[in-house]
């Protein structure tokens, strides 16, 4: 399974926070490296929504 891009999904659409996606790290599913990722991408969204 791609745990990112399941988790990303969730986050973008507003079901997780940066909390629920750090628990995925500690679980081992994600990487630090993809969970900061995947919470620059919310930013990178929201700033060209602007």
């Amino acid at each position: 399974m791609d745990w990112k891009a399941k988790v990303q999904g969730f986050y973008l659409n507003g079901n997780y926070n940066e909390v629920d996606v750090q628990k995925f790290v500690t679980l081992k599913k994600i990487t630090q490296k993809e969970a900061d990722e995947i919470i620059a991408s919310k930013q990178a969204l929201e700033d060209s929504a602007e």
